[in-house]
């Protein structure tokens, strides 16, 4: 237990061996949650033994050793073989277990060797590669820091203080230093490469690629974030943050379904949109789904690197997305689709069954006319004469005849429930239509060009295809007359003074992690090289990049010399201001990484005074040694002060 007292006196310097253990317990926290149970109980045994047992037998050490091998066997028996070799990320976890137990071992021998103290920059950086994130981004800076600390305080022999405040000041020096090396550093390029480093991400969307009327129908009030995207512009209006992401054709019973593969076709370049405003481009972090589907703001027009687009504009993805994914895509706001409809494609888009929810059937009949723009104007005045209401807890709806169900009776839904009933009453009525789903977002989820699509903006809307203008977007659910009131405390959208700050607080939170994410996680060969290309094409973009890093070497500089001047406000300190200043008028003066004792044994070099050995000694027991009560220390307190007073009146006369 001696070892375990003197890790944790902070009174004095931690010894080298001490200093050692902890940067390997620093450096081996990333990992416990990637070690198998074997090697953690392996671990806590080592612990132990280090604890408990000062002079380790070797029998202890040798079990230790069969111990530790039978961990790392048994840990990875099951995913080992010829296979899974080359998968890198198990490569690398059975390298980072057999680190770690080579670690173990030598610290058994109570001895610094140089593997030893060059092993927790090894598992540091190992860790940052198995956990590629902001967290562990600010963890490894936290461990240099303290490794850092740790160091300095055990070179200079002095107070814990003087050595925090020098390490904040190498750092404050450094940071400029370090920010223009990464900079422009070479950059080695990875893109291509499938390593798996990231953390293990679970799928974030519950969208399958159907729409349902039934228990599973697609309303999710979440607040999970689906994605992240930063506009390159300012941000579109909110009646404009529409996410694409499938179109479903096929009505079965209580359920859309996509278009079989064989069906979808990718879109033909002379068949891509007219615009009829200026694009807009923007980047995408989509996380997790499981599935093919890219989200793009409708319409996208250029699709990303390793995806399809296709004939009714959606974007497919070469694989399943099942790690976060970065995109970037371009969009028309308002667009007008030349392309004319094909057979097959026109035939999906008609497919209705009018015996089933008879009722609604007859009625859209009814509303036909010979022109397309009409017949969709007297669909949506016979929704609004419906007297509908959003809600998100509709009443049980018949699955037999889901339609009339909703329209004649219940007339109580979500997004899922008009778009099925409309789209059901367009196709009676002669109009082509289909489901598409995504995310609609809106302004509050928005912070400057940065936008936050949650899984509550979950969202399905109809296009009916028109003669002469192809197909057009109805938001559906802007046809109800009613909301329940409800609604956004169901979605999480604050309502109360608290609850906006602290949504704004968040908002600002992740704007930030998202900026660290893209340009220090994710800063790439290709940004580097956009950003060199920028800086030698653009005079303004050069002089704001030289204002901001001189801003921010004057800030770091200036934050430096700060604490280094901050002074000490120590009692014994204090105490020792009248000597240090008739030193200091004698020529002596204390450095800032010196130590109290070296000051005094310089001194005592100059003036070979015994009285400076013995303040050096009062000193030491004071500020380090163990006092018995209150009276001692007031009586050496004392004691310093005379000897104080009578050595600088000595240093005067003489």
């Amino acid at each position: 237990m001696r070892s375990l007292a003197s890790l944790v006196d902070f009174k004095k310097p931690f010894s080298p061996l001490h200093l050692v253990d902890v940067a390997l317990i620093l450096a081996i926290i990333p990992h416990l949650d990637r070690l198998k149970f074997p090697m953690l109980v392996y671990l806590l045994t080592v612990f132990l033994v280090l604890l408990f047992f000062r002079e380790r037998p070797k029998w202890l050490k040798y079990l230790l050793v069969l111990f530790g091998l039978l961990s790392v066997i048994s840990s990875f028996y099951s995913d080992f073989n010829f296979a899974s070799f080359n998968k890198f990320a198990l490569y690398l976890s059975f390298l980072n277990v057999l680190l770690i137990f080579a670690v173990t071992l030598q610290r058994l021998e109570n001895k610094v060797n140089f593997y030893l103290a060059f092993s927790p920059a090894l598992l540091l950086t190992l860790s940052f590669f198995l956990h590629n994130s902001v967290l562990m981004l600010f963890y490894m800076v936290f461990t240099l820091f303290v490794f850092l600390l740790l160091f300095l305080w055990q070179k200079m022999q002095g107070e814990l203080v003087t050595a925090f405040k020098m390490a904040l000041s190498i750092f404050a020096y450094a940071l400029p230093i370090v920010a223009i090396l990464f900079l422009v550093f070479p950059r080695i390029n990875f893109e291509k490469a499938e390593y798996g480093f990231s953390d293990i991400l679970t799928k974030r969307s519950g969208h399958n690629g159907r729409m349902s009327l039934g228990s599973d129908a697609l309303l999710v009030p979440s607040s999970q974030v689906i994605m992240e995207v930063y506009f390159k512009k300012p941000l579109p209006k909110s009646r404009d943050l529409y996410f694409r992401g499938t179109v479903l054709y096929q009505d079965k019973d209580t359920a859309f379904l996509p278009l079989a593969k064989s069906a979808q076709h990718p879109l033909r370049q002379s068949e891509t949109a007219t615009h009829l405003a200026e694009p807009v481009d923007y980047d995408v972090t989509l996380y997790p789904h499981d599935e093919r589907w890219l989200y793009g703001l409708d319409i996208p027009v250029v699709k990303p690197e390793k995806s399809q687009l296709l004939e009714d504009y959606t974007l497919v993805a070469d694989k399943k997305v099942k790690k976060s994914l970065r995109y970037s895509v371009r969009s028309y706001m308002q667009y007008q689709i030349n392309a004319p409809l094909r057979e097959e494609i026109k035939k999906a888009a008609l497919q209705v069954d009018l015996h089933r929810d008879e009722v609604s059937a007859k009625i859209a009949k009814s509303l036909h006319s010979k022109n397309d723009v009409e017949t969709l104007n007297n669909l949506a005045a016979y929704f609004r004469s419906l007297g509908l209401t959003y809600t998100l807890k509709p009443d049980t709806f018949d699955t037999l005849r889901p339609i009339d169900s909703f329209l004649q009776e219940n007339k109580k839904g979500y997004c899922v429930h008009f778009a099925a009933a409309f789209t059901y009453m367009a196709r009676a009525a002669g109009l082509p239509a289909r489901v598409v789903t995504g995310f609609r977002s809106n302004s509050d989820q928005t912070l400057g060009n940065y936008l936050v699509v949650r899984e509550y903006d979950a969202h399905a809307w109809v296009e009916v295809y028109l003669k002469k203008q192809g197909w057009r977007r109805v938001e559906t659910t802007a046809l109800a007359q009613y909301m329940d009131k409800d609604v956004m405390e169901q979605l999480g959208v604050p309502t109360t003074v608290l609850g906006r700050l602290l949504h704004e607080s968040n908002l600002r939170f992740m704007y930030v992690k998202y900026i660290i994410e893209t340009w220090v996680l994710e800063y790439s060969r290709m940004k580097q090289m956009e950003l060199l290309k920028n800086l030698l094409s653009s005079n303004s973009y050069l002089i704001k990049a030289i204002l901001y890093l001189l801003l921010f070497m004057m800030l770091s500089i200036g934050f430096a010399i700060y604490i280094s001047g901050v002074k000490s406000t120590h009692t014994l300190l204090k105490l020792m201001q009248p000597l240090f200043k008739t030193l200091q008028k004698e020529g002596l003066k204390k450095r800032p990484t010196e130590s109290m004792h070296h000051f005094f044994m310089r001194a005592e070099k100059l003036y070979d005074a015994q009285w400076l050995e013995q303040i050096d000694l009062l000193y030491h027991r004071l500020r380090y040694g163990e006092v018995i009560d209150a009276e001692d220390k007031k009586r050496l307190q004392k004691e310093l002060k005379v000897l104080i007073k009578k050595g600088s009146k000595n240093l005067k006369n003489g």
